[in-house]
């Protein structure tokens, strides 16, 4: 069993660190600049994405401190026939939740660690190293906080990526044991912070969601007619401010010399006034 005691850190509220840059997360920020708009959308985010997903996202970020352009967290859309779009769900690594996980415990000066990972075979017997070449049924993770013990198990068959005819796919195929440790790993970790790690999935877990995805595949969407409505992208940039409009009657008016008259007399003229 391995358990870490970090020292408490006298960071406002326990905030996370934030960068300095254009593409910067602030606390404070309501919506996605246009800067950081421009980059999620390279990173794959459609515009048939909603805006009150960009919005959740936004906060979720916020919440977490998982930097959205340092790849620590993504939005990633998956066809939904039922909605006839992609539905679009935060997803991050394990690493993600170790990160979350190792900054809680600093910031609040506890304890957090683990238990060896034990794997199950077909016959019910853990064993706390996977030898076999097929895969474990299931693997269990215990995660230790403050003392308290939060144990998860994860069963390989409701987890794994497959082919469409049933076989596993990817790094299913070949590191199942460490796959399946990964999806065990971040259901204890969300038990042990449900707080911080609500809402948000890893890719590990969220892989068999492909499954169904290659059976519905997304039909070719028409070109749409130019929408009078702002768009979800349209909606996270602020409005823009007009100037107020000057009076430049009342200003000669008030001017003290002929000069002050002649200079706004210039000034109006290029404003088209």
């Amino acid at each position: 069993m391995t358990v870490t005691a970090l020292p408490a850190r006298t960071t406002h509220e326990g905030a996370p660190a934030h960068h300095g840059g254009a593409l910067a997360v602030r606390p404070d920020q309501t919506m996605w600049t246009p800067e950081q708009a421009a980059v999620l959308r390279q990173s794959g985010i459609k515009d048939n994405v909603a805006a009150a997903e960009l919005s959740s996202f936004l906060h979720l970020c916020q919440r977490t401190g998982l930097d959205p352009f340092s790849r620590q967290i993504y939005l990633i859309g998956r066809w939904s026939k039922k909605d006839g779009r992609d539905v679009y769900t935060p997803q991050t690594g394990i690493d993600g939740y170790r990160v979350i996980a190792q900054r809680v415990t600093a910031q609040t000066g506890g304890t957090y660690g683990y238990e060896d990972t034990v794997w199950c075979d077909q016959s019910g017997r853990w064993r706390d190293v996977w030898l076999a070449p097929e895969p474990p049924a299931a693997a269990k993770v215990t995660v230790i906080r403050n003392g308290q013990r939060f144990s998860a198990v994860a069963a390989f068959r409701e987890y794994v990526q497959t082919f469409p005819d049933g076989n596993p796919k990817g790094l299913w195929a070949k590191m199942p044991a460490g796959q399946i440790a990964k999806c065990a790993e971040a259901l204890a970790l969300r038990k042990a912070f449900p707080h911080d790690l609500a809402g948000v999935y890893t890719a590990e877990e969220m892989a068999q969601a492909e499954n169904a995805e290659q059976e519905q595949a997304a039909p070719e969407q028409p070109r749409r007619a130019q929408r009078a409505e702002p768009g979800p992208w349209e909606q996270q940039a602020p409005p823009t401010q007009q100037a107020p409009r000057r009076d430049f009657l009342a200003e000669a008016q008030a001017a003290a010399d002929a000069d002050e008259v002649r200079a706004l007399w210039s000034i109006a003229k290029r404003a088209g006034a």
